[in-house]
């Protein structure tokens, strides 16, 4: 039986945890929890795969937290009033984990639509600190063609946990098949959450202030202006795809400049917005991931958004490129601020500028570790991951413009979302075909 090895708590939330907990007490902010969800056909050993998904949770102390405190409830132990913590409560050995379910479908159609169905009710379900937090569902149509769905809240998972969970489940299935034992032990979340918070000391902090001060502030100077030529278009997206050849001398080139795909990626983009935007200034916002190199394997909640501002996007290539990689490096040295902090400077941010602000364009990078593609062999079985849609939800998005990059293994896959009546498709489309011609531009 796996084991824990960190702390049980209470002990503090993460900055990042904090920041996420504030907005959504705060209200206004609708329940969206992290998702998996997967086709499996051919022969399947549920019993095994219910073990590896409980192997799982019982080695990673964050999917055995709860919270404690808030206020409502009185002061948390150990810490002051009104604050919240969380603790780890142990995985009893005959708890159940996997909620297994035989679905009489009339067809495969059917199958999919109820699991689509049960998929988007955990989507939106609340998670209220006491009950575990995620919901596993596996399904069978057939010994041949089962659903696994699974939600996480997202005080506790992140896009990093993501893709450690779709990776070790199937890792860990696999070694049963073979009759090998599974990893007994995992980093612990909740010690990571002490280190960080011990790691923050008086003058980091005012640091990281000043930071957020600094950059929200340019931030809110530097809004999105929608050209006088753009036309309007209803909302949408456009795509493009890098594969094969231009994937591989993307990253020789990465090696040379020292920067990452992802980094390249940015300063195209910026590039191309003063470029077909006429953007003098560019503010972004971007999800950064504040784990240490060591904490890698660590499943938890150590993501948040936070301002990036590039001075001169028309500059040329390698200066935009530095520019974006120091902006980049700011964001994560100074990540450590809470709540109070933020809402802080955005009021002496907005005072100064005499408007609100606004995250007018979003940036969401992610780095896969294997090949792009929802379908996969594994022996027998043909694997599809995200497989069943979310039904009747709809997502509201604010920004004039999303940047979608997902980096995988052999291909990198550009999704650019843009609000049709301040950008509009002819716009969102040159910038996007900027962005790509960037990438192969040679450098000097």
């Amino acid at each position: 039986m796996p084991v824990l090895t960190g702390p049980t708590g209470p002990v503090p939330l993460t900055f990042e945890q904090e920041r996420y907990l504030a907005k959504t007490r705060a209200g206004g902010w609708t329940t969206k929890n992290v998702r998996l969800s997967y086709e499996v056909l051919g022969p399947f050993d549920a019993e095994l795969f219910t073990e590896s998904v409980r192997s799982f949770v019982a080695r990673h102390d964050a999917l055995q937290l709860r919270l404690t405190g808030g206020g409502a409830d009185g002061p948390v132990p150990g810490g002051q009033p009104g604050e919240w913590a969380q603790e780890v409560h142990r995985l009893g050995s005959g708890e159940p984990v996997v909620e297994r379910q035989g679905v009489n479908a009339a067809s495969a159609e059917q199958f999919s639509r109820y699991a689509s169905a049960l998929l988007s009710r955990d989507f939106v379900q609340p998670w209220d600190g006491e009950q575990r937090p995620f919901a596993f569902r596996l399904l069978r149509r057939d010994a041949e063609h089962h659903a696994f769905l699974a939600n996480f809240p997202n005080l506790v998972f992140d896009g990093r946990a993501h893709q450690l969970f779709a990776r070790e489940i199937w890792r860990d299935y696999r070694a049963l098949m073979r009759g090998e034992p599974l990893p007994e032990q995992a980093p612990s979340f909740v010690a990571a959450a002490l280190d960080q918070r011990s790691r923050t000391g008086p003058l980091p902090r005012e640091r990281a202030r000043a930071s957020w001060r600094d950059r929200l502030g340019q931030a809110v100077r530097s809004p999105w202006e929608c050209p006088s030529g753009a036309v309007a278009t209803e909302d949408g997206r456009c795509r493009a795809e890098l594969a094969g050849p231009a994937v591989d001398a993307l990253r020789a080139a990465c090696e040379q400049e020292r920067c990452t795909p992802l980094q390249r990626v940015v300063a195209a983009f910026v590039r191309a917005l003063a470029e077909h935007a006429g953007q003098r200034r560019v503010a972004l916002w971007t999800s950064m991931d504040s784990r240490l190199t060591r904490q890698q394997d660590l499943v938890g909640m150590f993501a948040a958004s936070c301002p990036l501002v590039v001075r001169d996007p028309g500059a040329a290539p390698e200066a935009v490129l530095g520019e974006v990689r120091g902006q980049l490096l700011e964001a994560l040295r100074h990540q450590r601020v809470t709540s109070a902090d933020v809402a802080e400077a955005v009021r002496e941010a907005e005072a100064g500028a005499g408007r609100p602000y606004g995250r007018d364009i979003v940036l969401n990078l992610r780095r896969f570790d294997g090949p792009a593609g929802r379908a996969a062999q594994d022996g027998a079985l043909r694997i599809t991951a995200d497989a069943y849609p979310l039904r009747r939800i709809t997502f509201d998005n604010p920004a004039a413009l999303q940047l979608r990059c997902d980096e995988h293994q052999d291909r990198i896959v550009l999704d650019l979302l843009y609000d049709g009546g301040r950008v509009g498709r002819p716009l969102a489309q040159a910038v996007l075909d900027g962005l790509v011609r960037g990438l192969g531009e040679p450098r000097p």
